[in-house]
């Protein structure tokens, strides 16, 4: 049996291989520049930029941040090997009857409350007080014209998400969606769908360039996964930050 206060040796070596993949990991991640203007951006590159909470060494999103390249088209982001969990979970959503649209979520607080219900606890953590309290949801919404969701058929919401743009990237700032319907690809069909929008918004004016879903290192299993089925990759990140585009 292994000792209280003497650390098990084999416990001790699965640690350091553990800490070696990670620092192995972390040196072969692709590196990129993304440059943030226009709106909040600057308070958003200040968090990015600050020093990592639990890893003060490290910036807070500099290392295995979740990036998406967007591609020209649309159909170019669906296709291939990789992409056929994408493909079907997006036909079985849409062969049930749900639908992508944008909408204002001050109108919607008692769906959105619901969804945030719907699970105790969320990647093995319980959901914060502030999103299942109608007050805190309001003001969280207040400043908030426009988020994306899934409808079911008869047009309630079951899925949603805060994705603001910050010059050269867009941000999954909150992606939840109903317990009853995620085995129905709503989450599935609600990225896709935002990146569809993404897409033609750099086809429009040029940027955005990146999709960012929060990072890689710390995610659960299934989360990365998920992260992993829609295209997004671990990148090292230097971010940027400009008063206004040129």
């Amino acid at each position: 049996m292994c000792s209280i206060k003497k650390r098990c040796p084999v416990k001790t070596e699965v640690m350091l291989m553990s800490l070696f993949e990670i620092v192995r990991e972390m040196l072969s991640l692709p590196r990129v520049q993304i440059t943030m203007w226009g709106g909040d951006s600057k308070q958003v590159y200040s968090y990015f930029v600050k020093p990592h909470p639990r890893y003060k060494v490290i910036r807070n999103k500099e290392w295995g941040v979740g990036l998406l390249p967007l591609p020209d088209t649309f159909e170019e982001y669906l296709r291939g090997r990789d992409r056929q969990a994408l493909r079907t979970n997006r036909k079985r959503c849409l062969s049930r009857g749900f639908y992508f649209n944008s909408f204002n979520p001050a109108e919607r607080l008692e769906e959105i409350l619901d969804i945030n219900l719907s699970m105790r606890d969320r990647q093995g953590k319980p959901m914060h007080p502030d999103y299942l309290n109608i007050d805190c949801l309001r003001q969280y919404c207040s400043d908030k014209p426009l988020m994306y969701g899934i409808f079911n058929a008869e047009g309630i919401l079951k899925a949603y998400a805060y994705a603001p743009i910050y010059g050269e990237v867009f941000v999954f700032s909150r992606l939840l969606g109903h317990g009853d319907c995620l085995d129905q690809g709503i989450m599935y069909l609600l990225v896709s769908e935002i990146i569809r929008e993404m897409i033609d918004f750099k086809q429009a004016q040029g940027y955005p360039l990146w999709a960012m879903y929060d990072t890689f290192f710390g995610a659960k299993p299934g989360l990365r996964y998920f992260k992993e089925r829609l295209g997004f990759k671990p990148y090292k990140v230097k971010w940027r930050w400009i008063p206004t585009r040129n």
